[in-house]
């Protein structure tokens, strides 16, 4: 029996419904991650009726994960169900808070980087700057180092100008889903599904725009969304799938007429590389460079990032360095462990938080992140020791850490595919990755080392130890899913326009970090949030 929805209630479980249920909107956004969160909740009370489309539930499971489980065949990477969330809130429920926005020469184009130019502008970002940091929690979209100076410690006197100092401000690490859902359900305009897995984008018989998202309640029956927008906001490499496994009318997928759906991913290649030995007289790190809390509520890191100017001229990559002690643990504590080791803890710490037992769950976190990155700090400390003995310096501090974190050259053969022979619970073919890092990404690495040995020791602060050979075995991902739905304005040259909408099709969207044209050095979250502020303001001037 077919029954349909027109006005329904706040939150649906989609288990619940009759197989063969249709609901109607305006907007069907699938995903609730940080921009599929920001979509909805911007278009609250916007006289749009919006559905927000969740795969997962409430609270992590290991056979909702299980949907994300596919192959790697490039670079070593994290397990493809263990670096996304398939649950409300998606990704939010775990990240760092680093905020940044993207350098303004992210945007145009860069003669050393193939591929590069994005079809908008800073300048098109910047009015959403304010919004996106209330969102995240930020006391002020300001990132610039002046702008904290009466707060900040001093950090190094870089003279020259190749290199500069640049400020990371911390979101409280937000999880979208329990800071905004309430507000989302008092919202009568809003519809939240959940369990509902979505399997195909469906064209209307002329083959030109979205007509239904086709949905497979989990363990439960199909339902139809039918909408006059839909927007994909399912991560960077889910965002891939679903545009690629919509291939019955178009065999190819949808987007997909000049081979780009997918391709050109990119993450930021994160990498201990190099050791600074400092000349001030005590030789520690200024405490600029360490993560701080101040007594006004700012969280900030200060890094060291080579200059516009420095970046044209020898052709590197955006990059920001950091300076640790010479022991310091590094990635994410049991982002590669399966879901089956780590979703039962996460369960019992959510209940703790949830009820009287947020401190107790708080040092259980904080004790089992330090138990983790034990062996990390060993790992640093013999580097920091060997650093220190191949400089031909005997006793004294060792020397301090350096830390990259850079972007990639966009490159095409880096790419999401389908694997049609290995399928899910649902019918949906897995993902293979095929992540690559080329020898010019390492060379940028290598040129700003050199280049900011060169600054270090024309302004008298220090010297750089080279690292040791082999060093390109310790990179690891974001893990930031960037690039596999490009943004160009040309489509043989990516797959959505300036406002995230598929040339092809003119109803269906793309928001999040899959539509990175170039990645920066930034973390995504602060860019992701404010162009799905921007693209909100468009679908509500495009459909009232």
């Amino acid at each position: 029996m077919r029954s349909t929805v027109t006005s329904p209630p706040t939150s649906i479980d989609a288990r619940t419904l009759t197989g063969g249920t249709q609901l109607r909107s305006d907007v069907a956004i699938v995903g609730s991650g940080p921009a599929g969160f920001t979509i909805a909740d911007r278009l609250r009370g916007s006289g749009l009726d919006v559905t927000l489309i969740e795969a997962g539930g409430t609270h992590p499971d290991k056979h909702a994960q299980d949907v994300f489980d596919g192959e790697n065949v490039g670079h070593p990477y994290f397990p493809l169900n263990t670096c996304r969330f398939r649950v409300f809130g998606g990704g939010s429920n775990r990240w760092g808070g680093w905020c940044r926005p993207l350098e303004p020469d992210d945007f145009v184009t860069r003669s050393w980087i193939d591929g590069s130019g994005w079809p908008i502008g800073a300048a098109d970002l910047e009015p959403f700057y304010a919004d996106a940091a209330e969102l995240l929690g930020l006391p002020a979209a300001a990132f610039d180092v002046d702008a904290w100076s009466d707060v900040l410690p001093a950090p190094l006197d870089l003279r020259g100008d190749e290199f500069t100092n640049a400020l990371f401000l911390y979101s409280p690490q937000l999880n979208f889903a329990e800071r905004y859902a309430p507000r989302l359900a008092q919202a009568a305009n809003v519809t939240t599904l959940l369990h509902a897995n979505v399997t195909e984008l469906r064209l209307d018989p002329d083959g030109r725009r979205i007509e239904a998202v086709r949905i497979r309640a989990t363990g439960g029956g199909e339902v139809i969304v039918r909408a006059r927008a839909v927007v994909l906001a399912a991560g960077g490499i889910e965002n891939a799938r679903l545009l690629l496994a919509s291939d019955d009318q178009r065999p190819a997928g949808l987007g997909n007429e000049h081979d780009l759906v997918g391709r050109y991913f990119m993450d930021h290649l994160h990498v201990p590389v190099g050791h600074l030995r400092l000349t001030t007289t005590d030789g520690a790190v200024p405490a600029f460079y360490r993560k701080a809390t101040y007594p006004t509520g700012l969280k900030t890191r200060g890094v060291v990032t080579p200059t516009a100017q420095a970046r044209e001229r020898y052709g590197l990559l955006g990059a920001s360095i950091a300076i640790e002690g010479a022991s310091y643990a590094y990635g994410t504590p049991f982002l590669g462990w399966s879901p089956a080791l780590t979703f039962g803890a996460v369960r019992a710490y959510r209940r703790l938080r949830s009820g009287r037992g947020e401190r107790l769950a708080e040092w259980l976190r904080g004790t089992s992140e330090q138990i983790w990155n034990v062996s990390r700090r060993m790992e640093t400390a013999r580097a920091a020791r060997d650093a220190q003995a191949r400089a031909g310096a005997d006793g004294g501090r060792p020397p301090h850490s350096l830390y990259f974190r850079t972007e990639q050259m966009p490159d095409r053969d880096s790419r999401v595919t389908l694997d049609p022979r290995n399928r899910d619970a649902y019918g949906m073919p897995r993902t293979r990755l095929e992540w690559r890092v080329a020898d010019r990404d390492l060379d940028a690495i290598r040129r700003s080392l050199e280049r900011f040995d060169a600054q270090m020791r024309a302004d008298g602060l220090g010297t750089v130890i080279p690292p040791a050979e082999g060093w390109e075995a310790g990179i690891i991902g974001g893990p930031h899913h960037l690039g596999t739905t490009r943004m160009h304005a040309d489509p043989r040259h990516g797959v959505v326009d300036a406002d995230g909408r598929l040339h092809s099709v003119p109803n269906l969207y793309v928001a999040g970090s899959s539509t990175f044209t170039t990645g920066g050095f930034a973390n995504p979250t602060f860019t992701i949030v404010a162009l799905a502020l921007r693209q909100a303001e468009h679908l509500r001037s495009t459909l009232t």
